[in-house]
């Protein structure tokens, strides 16, 4: 094994130094989840997806959301939801907007409708026992935290026409589209109460095979969302696709 691990180590250290483009790449890939695996449970995947290749999408997030990286995987992925969509009727709605990546996608993506946002523009409400029960090592939210302005929401926005803003705590301002249908939800909102809010109120508006998209289903900083999510899903006769991007996806019949 040792030797398997020097030999491995040494044509490494010949790729970096003069290898191909291909062998240099290959060396960054496995030396980046070394250094991951060093300092904790942070997986890198593999390398080489065509979504990687995508340039525009790549500079549009970082334009959107600069020295964050760390969601384009869920970006992609919802903005894909909204594509397969687009042969269904109905609007659009976000439930958690922050500076509006999130939306920019939807947007983008969409081939009809409006796409309605909900946020407070105050940052979250006051966790709950449900969102507090979390492991020592996981950060704990606090009111306040993720607080953007209307602006600042409403100028990432401005070159689309099909944006609705309606700002206020969930569920506030949800009687303004009660009548309305929709294909696509996204709902990133962290906490138990505003997700079951946002749940309770689209899930029977969705159209057949419309999805909603939970950005927080699949993280242990976000218990609140989890437990709210499966009680909708058990209360409906349904199941909740676990996504590896931490996303949970749940589709009406």
């Amino acid at each position: 094994m040792a030797m398997i691990t020097v030999k491995r180590l040494g044509r490494a250290l010949k790729w970096l130094v003069a290898g191909t483009p291909a062998q240099r790449r290959r060396v960054r890939q496995e030396l980046a989840r070394v250094l991951a695996a060093t300092f904790g449970d942070f997986p890198i995947s593999d390398d080489y997806k065509l979504w990687r290749e995508d340039k525009q999408f790549l500079d549009d997030f970082n334009r959107m959301s600069p020295g964050n990286p760390y969601s384009q995987d869920r970006k992609w992925n919802l903005r894909e939801y909204v594509k397969l969509s687009n042969a269904l009727p109905g609007d659009l709605a976000e439930c958690g907007c922050y500076v509006g990546t999130a939306a920019f996608f939807m947007a983008q993506a969409s081939a009809h409708g409006k796409l309605y946002l909900f946020d407070s523009f105050q940052g979250l409400s006051d966790p709950d026992e449900t969102d507090k029960n979390i492991d020592v090592d996981v950060m704990p939210w606090s009111a306040g935290d993720l607080r953007t302005t209307e602006a600042t929401l409403r100028n990432n926005l401005s070159r689309y026409d099909s944006v609705v803003v309606l700002p206020g705590w969930i569920p506030e301002r949800f009687k303004d589209v009660a009548d309305l249908k929709f294909r696509v939800v996204h709902i990133d909102v962290d906490l138990y109460q505003p997700t079951r809010d946002s749940l309770e109120f689209f899930y029977p508006r969705l159209v057949k095979g419309g999805v909603i998209v939970m950005d927080d289903y699949g993280f242990k900083t976000c218990p609140g969302a989890t437990r709210a999510a499966e009680a909708l899903a058990s209360a409906n006769g349904i199941r909740v696709l676990h996504l590896a991007t931490g996303q949970g996806v749940i589709t009406k019949p």
